[in-house]
């Protein structure tokens, strides 16, 4: 984790990962056609790979955006580029890592997750601070969530070792203790669907092992946690409402969660989403990186108690059925199909009771994935699984053709060496400065004196790399008043005028359908007042999302300021009337009523609010300056 990065706990390790990938890859390459030994074996998991990422390419070459899908942007570093690293890093070690690489690989991911256990301790403490705010520990990923699916994922690793190494005493303490560690963490993320998916994995994996014959001490335990997981859940069902549970910040989480409570989540409002533009591109989907086009189109003007933007449907499932339609789903649910037929065939020499556990752990995944998206840490795990459980269901070698020595000297150093250095510039260099162009600009805007600076490197991260550059573009106009505000020479200003109002147009042209870069150019033109600009964006972005709240207010600002006072009362009376229980919405309207002069309209809305509300508000009390009342 760097403070040098924008989105430091995503990018830093996101960048650090792509580079090793392409390192390793270009290395295996070399040894691949080398040696045969080390090229990828035939499986069911191999296919099913090579085919999901062939269906997601597909979709978001076709896709609505497809340079978003394929670079996706810095708070998430996914998109095409990273499935083709996760691909990458399935090849090297499905094909080469033997059973011994693999004990080792597990382990040293356990004693990772250790070091994440006593980071988190110290959050739990007071020690460390948890970055995302709160009580949730979240580790050093920066997201509750995230660090929740990492714990998951190691607590069933470490118990398959766990029963690995029952005979020995050492270990099954070691491994005994740190699941307990694990689990405790698990519960300080507060994260209800990775606590589902435990305990919901734990009951596949107990169910399945009661049909052991191979081990009579597995049965028995098997029996015991689901006797245990019985007597939990009875106990959580008949204390719910018991003050011990609604003081602790992890019970009430799971008590509180009724259906009042759940129409005010974001999936209430998105998963339907997601349905409706499945239904609208059924087959290919929209493409990775994309939802946010369905998130507009479908929008629900009571959203406006949520975030205002979603850029995910919150159910991984969903999220590949809108990235790749149906094809891409499907080909997403065929990597669990796969993976389940590897381990229970025939052939599989693995023990029923590790059979049993890697199908939880399968389980627990997609429980959880239920509610959530998919990030990078979760992602290598995942392929992690898909390679191990290739590797134990292979069969001969794909491709045996031999390559003579110079081929491979001649041709195959200098290729891969070439492509080798180009990933490492396009895909890797040339955005990190991107991103570190970014940060130094927003220190430059914060540090007094420092404004020509800050135009220096907003310059230099728009034109470097196209990754990014999105948001080099919202930044840049969110922090363009403080700019023309600083006291740098006019021509500075005149020229960070220049390159904003050519940058943002071009976003906005580029990405015509994306209502937020056209509300954020409307609101960039209407802070420079260059309102007929302003309205030409904004009107745009009423025209692809008209349940949008947020585009009434600025419409109705940029009228007010071009003295159409009228125009916007009825802009304001727009927002107002798709949800009148909004409170912002009555208080702008009640604002464009006390400027366009309309004293029974501005009677009706005082009457719906409290008088503290209104009295407190500046913006009432400077709309009744501005007509001198």
């Amino acid at each position: 984790v760097s403070s040098s990065f924008f989105f430091p706990f995503i990018t830093t390790k996101a960048f650090a990962w792509r580079i090793i990938v392409e390192i390793v890859f270009s290395a295996w390459l070399l040894l691949a056609l080398i040696d045969t030994e080390y090229r990828p074996k035939k499986s069911l998991v191999l296919y099913v790979v090579l085919t999901f990422l062939a269906v997601v390419g597909l979709a978001d070459l076709l896709g609505v955006d497809p340079v978003k899908s394929l670079w996706s942007n810095f708070e998430r570093m996914e998109g095409f580029i990273a499935l083709l690293h996760l691909g990458a890093f399935f090849l090297v070690i499905s094909s080469t890592f033997k059973e011994s690489d693999w004990n080792k690989w597990w382990n040293t991911s356990l004693v990772a997750s250790g070091l994440m256990v006593l980071y988190c301790l110290l959050q739990i403490f007071g020690l460390k601070t948890i970055n995302q705010g709160g009580v949730r520990v979240d580790g050093t990923l920066g997201n509750a969530i995230y660090l929740s699916v990492y714990m998951l994922f190691h607590i069933f690793v470490a118990l398959l070792f766990l029963y690995r190494g029952r005979k020995n005493v050492a270990l099954r303490w070691v491994y005994g203790l740190l699941i307990l560690a694990q689990t405790f963490i698990l519960y300080y993320t507060a994260t209800r669907g990775a606590i589902i998916g435990l305990i919901g994995g734990l009951l596949v994996a107990a169910i399945l092992n009661i049909r052991n014959v191979e081990d009579s001490s597995v049965r028995k335990t098997s029996v015991a946690v689901l006797f245990g997981l019985v007597i939990l859940l009875g106990s959580f069902a008949l204390f719910r409402g018991a003050d011990f549970v609604k003081s602790s910040p992890v019970l009430s989480r799971f008590s509180s969660l009724t259906t009042s409570e759940i129409k005010t989540q974001g999936r209430y409002f998105v998963w339907p989403m997601a349905v409706d533009g499945l239904k609208e591109h059924p087959i290919l989907g929209w493409g990775q990186e994309n939802f946010i086009y369905v998130f507009q189109k479908y929008y629900r003007p009571e959203m406006y108690q949520l975030e205002p933007w979603f850029d995910r449907a919150h159910n991984i499932f969903l999220d590949w059925a809108i990235a790749g339609g149906l094809l891409g789903l499907l080909a997403y649910l065929a990597l669990y199909g796969a993976m389940l037929l590897s381990l229970w065939k025939r052939e599989q020499d693995l023990p029923h009771a590790e059979r049993a556990i890697l199908t939880g752990l399968l389980s627990a995944y997609a429980f959880h994935s239920f509610f959530v998206f998919d990030h990078l840490a979760s992602y290598i795990l995942f392929f992690a699984l898909l390679a191990y459980l290739h590797h134990r269901s292979s069969g001969e070698i794909w491709g045996a053709r031999i390559v003579s020595e110079i081929q491979v000297r001649f041709v195959a150093y200098p290729a891969v060496a070439i492509l080798l250095l180009a990933s490492l510039y396009f895909v890797n260099i040339k955005p990190i400065m991107t991103n570190v162009f970014l940060i130094e600009a927003f220190k430059a805007v914060q540090t007094p004196g420092q404004g020509s600076r800050a135009i220096l490197y907003f310059e230099k991260a728009y034109q470097v790399s196209t990754l990014g550059r999105p948001e080099v573009v919202e930044h840049l106009i969110r922090n363009s008043v403080p700019i023309f505000q600083s006291d740098i020479p006019v021509s500075d200003k005149n020229r960070f005028f220049a390159f904003a109002k050519e940058v943002v147009v071009r976003e906005a042209e580029h990405l015509p359908n994306n209502t937020r870069y056209q509300l954020l150019a409307g609101s960039f033109f209407s802070t420079t007042s260059l309102f007929n600009d302003a309205l030409h964006f904004l009107t745009r972005a009423k025209e692809s999302m008209p349940n949008k709240q947020q585009i009434y207010f600025e419409l109705g600002a940029l009228y007010i300021n071009m003295s159409d006072r009228q125009k916007a009362l009825e802009s304001f009376k727009d927002a107002y009337d798709l949800a009148p229980v909004y409170d912002e919405a009555k208080i702008i309207y009640l604002v464009g009523a006390i400027y366009a002069g309309d004293y029974s309209l501005e009677s009706k809305l005082k009457s719906e609010l409290s008088a503290e509300v209104i009295a407190n508000d500046p913006r009432i009390a400077s709309a009744y300056k501005v007509v001198g009342r």
